[in-house]
């Protein structure tokens, strides 16, 4: 267990950074690198300025305006989803530095930062893993149930994985985020630190769900976040 475990803190990470990034650049270049279609595709009416598609495109993008005229209940769970996913990433940055800008700006010390980090972390982490229960049901009935993959299950499931682990540390443990700071600034400068003990048990699971989501993002669905936007600018050029 223990060499799974240092596999996981100290090995595991930067397969999962290359596989990401180099994942991701990879696709990107195959989208690229695709001979244009000699049709046009432009969904009428649009904007007639670049900045103006480009802006139409990023509203719809971030309030999934098209999903609502067509699914209201899909949308609710989606855009909520979403929008906590955001808030949850936002969040994250602490665990690597730290917000010292607004800490300054606000006054707050210590025990103020925690109590914020509590309610503002728990209201991200519901908000994002609600949602994904009821998109786990929607594929569980119905004639979705019929229309849904293995890949479809494994990827909420595992969301759902990492949410969960994240819940469990937020709400169990009071986690040190010097702690944290450490432990990457380790991994990010190649002097590796011990891991982080305030997170309990619950961190390696964490840790190792984030690191499979990572390796998993460039070759499944999950790629719609960058698609997207590459199809909507398509379909308004």
């Amino acid at each position: 267990m223990e060499l799974l475990a240092f596999v996981f803190y100290y090995i595991t990470p930067y397969i999962a950074v290359v596989v990401f990034f180099g994942g991701l650049a990879y696709r990107v270049y195959r989208w690229w690198k695709k001979p244009p279609v000699a049709a046009h595709l432009s969904l009428f009416p649009r904007p007639q300025s670049r900045l103006g598609r480009l802006l139409d495109t990023l509203v719809d993008m971030f309030t999934l305006k098209g999903l609502f005229r067509v699914n209201k209940p899909l949308w609710l769970g989606g855009f909520i989803m979403h929008l906590g996913l955001l808030f949850v990433l936002v969040g994250h940055i602490r665990a690597f530095t730290d917000f010292y800008f607004l800490w300054k700006l606000l006054g707050w010390g210590k025990e103020e930062q925690y109590l914020f980090s509590a309610i503002a972390g728990t209201t991200a982490g519901t908000l994002f893993t609600i949602p994904l229960f009821y998109l786990l049901a929607r594929r569980l009935s119905g004639a979705v149930k019929w229309l849904s993959v293995p890949e479809d299950f494994f990827a909420l499931i595992l969301l759902i994985s990492i949410a969960l682990t994240g819940f469990h540390m937020r709400l169990l443990h009071h986690v040190e985020v010097e702690e944290l700071h450490r432990f990457f600034a380790g991994l990010a400068s190649f002097r590796w630190q011990p891991p982080p003990t305030s997170t309990g048990s619950s961190f390696i699971y964490h840790f190792a769900f984030a690191q499979l989501l990572m390796v998993y993002f460039p070759f499944s669905k999950f790629t719609h976040t960058i698609g997207s936007v590459l199809s909507k600018m398509v379909a308004r050029s």
